[in-house]
């Protein structure tokens, strides 16, 4: 009996996990928000069986990378370092914009319409990235019935639109546009659909993040690094030598 209990509770621990992995990289849901129209995958790896690595964003104009950091919470510097790299052999990423619509800072309100709170501003005019992509583009709910105290049920992260990483609950680096190299940033917490404005620096919070990349992914060719360059003009060098020797035995 003992034995049997044992293999019972093995059987419904594997179980579990499997259901926590299944979970994590659960595919979006489907006619909840806008993301089905609205996110067209981009595949830039040139690998089509392993799906897109990006999606850009029709309403935004801009593209956002499938998978976020996939090493946990970083610190301000560290998510901004990060979503500056060279990606699929594309630069120019960065964490998602804020806007800074009131005073100088947070303009705090649970019902609404703010730049911080909860059901912050997510509009394509006013809004942030991050507010517009989890309430428009994936259908998601904050914590509070929009304009009451309210709390609603169905709140936070049910759809993940099929990103990567976005399956974590949890707070997003955004940063504000007008402002990048001050030590303040806009911050979005994914499972309470909430905005808040945070300093950050000694104390600074350990957050998650995604990049984005202004415009269509297609429309971008990468930028040769100098050593490719290089390569090609030596290419060019030995072309050009050849066709002399060519003309040359002609003659």
């Amino acid at each position: 009996m003992q034995s049997l209990k044992i293999k019972t509770l093995k059987m419904a621990a594997l179980l579990g996990a499997v259901t926590l992995m299944g979970a994590a990289q659960a595919a979006g849901v489907p006619n909840q928000g806008t993301w089905e129209t609205t996110l067209k995958p981009r595949d830039l790896d040139g690998i089509l069986a392993n799906g897109p690595e990006a999606f850009y964003d029709t309403d935004l104009n801009i593209t956002w990378l499938r998978a976020g950091n996939t090493y946990g919470a970083i610190s301000g510097d560290e998510a901004r370092a990060w979503a500056k790299q060279t990606f699929f052999g594309l630069k120019g990423w960065r964490l998602p914009n804020a806007v800074d619509k009131g005073g100088n800072g947070c303009d705090w309100s649970n019902k609404g319409g703010t730049d911080c709170g909860y059901n912050p501003d997510s509009s394509v005019a006013t809004g942030s990235e991050m507010a517009h992509l989890f309430f428009q583009s994936l259908g998601n709910k904050s914590y509070y019935i929009p304009g009451t105290t309210t709390v609603q049920t169905g709140y936070g992260l049910t759809n993940t639109g099929n990103f990567q990483t976005l399956w974590q609950p949890g707070v997003y680096w955004a940063f504000q546009k007008d402002f990048p190299d001050m030590d303040v940033a806009w911050i979005f917490d994914t499972e309470y659909g909430m905005q808040q404005f945070k300093g950050f620096g000694k104390n600074d919070p350990l957050l998650y993040a995604l990049a984005v990349r202004d415009g269509d992914v297609t429309e971008a060719v990468p930028v040769p690094e100098p050593q490719t360059y290089a390569l090609m003009l030596a290419g060019l060098g030995l072309m050009g030598f050849a066709a002399r020797r060519r003309s040359s035995n002609k003659q």
